[in-house]
């Protein structure tokens, strides 16, 4: 009888522990209600400039006396542009207007390729967001990946599919539920500017050329908005 009675005592105290975890993790995850709540909120149209920051083969490297390595890149400012954030039913990024023919810049793997890209015109790049509770659960994380951008190109007395993939550069844009209680609440998360960054491209499933971050040819992509 004594031992049922251990044995009972364990199973009551497990199944409360139990219940405890699962209150836990409801409580520490934003529910479908509050996403959308935030979704309407920083949903819209947000005027802006791109500030691209680019290096070719072109820019020198060097290491100063100790022995910090430093690069020379290009920048140049693109005004007018916008960036438009979906409520979460669609959980969409756009980031309108981009000047595709920057990238011919740095691809040198490919000179017809390069060409061809020189004369894309403007085009969107698309993302997917998501929102979560930060690890100290005080904040909200707004994170987006970047989808492919797919073009169809002509040259070399060919048709081509190329594929150009993007990183969010491994950032994340945290605000307080009261911010993302506000209309437009958007710009909180872009107070320092959306960072994108060119990651690869492939003419269909053929690698042309892979981008660093701070070596070789790279190319930094940030979205400032007003």
């Amino acid at each position: 009888m004594r031992t049922m009675k251990i044995w009972r005592n364990i199973l009551v105290m497990t199944a409360s522990l139990a219940s405890c975890s699962s209150d836990d993790n409801v409580e520490r995850r934003l529910s479908n209600t509050q996403k959308e709540t935030y979704g309407q909120n920083i949903s819209g149209s947000y005027p802006g400039q791109y500030v691209i920051t680019y290096k070719d083969k072109d820019c020198k490297e060097w290491t100063d006396e100790e022995g910090r390595h430093h690069n020379e890149a290009h920048q140049e400012t693109f005004s007018g542009v916008q960036l438009d954030v979906s409520d979460y039913k669609m959980q969409h990024v756009f980031f309108q207007d981009f000047p595709v023919s920057l990238i011919s810049k740095v691809v040198d793997a490919n000179k017809e390729l390069s060409d061809a890209l020189a004369e894309v015109s403007l085009q969107a790049i698309t993302a997917r967001y998501d929102l979560g509770l930060d690890t100290d659960y005080n904040h909200i994380v707004w994170a987006f990946t970047p989808n492919v951008m797919s073009l169809h190109l002509y040259y070399g007395g060919a048709d081509h599919h190329i594929r150009i993939e993007f990183n969010n550069n491994s950032q994340y844009y945290k605000s307080t539920a009261d911010e993302l209680k506000q209309s437009s609440s958007f710009l909180s998360f872009a107070k320092t500017g959306v960072a994108l960054q060119l990651k690869a491209i492939y003419d269909g499933s053929t690698l042309i050329q892979r981008f660093g971050a701070v070596e070789g040819n790279y190319m930094h992509i940030f979205f400032d908005a007003e």
